[in-house]
C-alpha cells in the first residue's frame, strides 16, 4: 500500500468535501479516503499495483477541484 496526501483548492463546504472523497473513493485500488476540509487536504492510502497518484489527481480535477502541487 501507499500512502499519498493531496493538496486541493476549491473546497470551501461540507459538500465539496464529500464531492472529493466520492470521486477518489470511486477509484479501483482506492482502500481509503480522508478528506480535510480544514487543511484542504485528502490522505490517500491505495495499492500501486492497481493505480496511480495521478489517476488520483485526475479524479480530484475532473471532479471540478484544483490539485496544488
Amino acid at each position: 500500500m501507499a500512502q499519498e496526501v493531496i493538496n486541493i483548492r476549491g473546497m470551501m463546504c461540507g459538500h465539496c468535501q464529500s464531492t472529493v472523497e466520492k470521486a477518489i473513493k470511486a477509484i479501483t485500488g482506492v482502500k481509503s479516503v480522508k478528506v480535510d476540509l480544514g487543511n484542504k487536504q485528502a490522505t490517500v492510502e491505495y495499492d500501486p499495483a492497481i493505480t496511480d497518484i495521478n489517476k488520483i489527481k485526475k479524479a480530484v480535477t475532473d471532479a471540478g477541484y484544483e490539485v496544488v502541487a
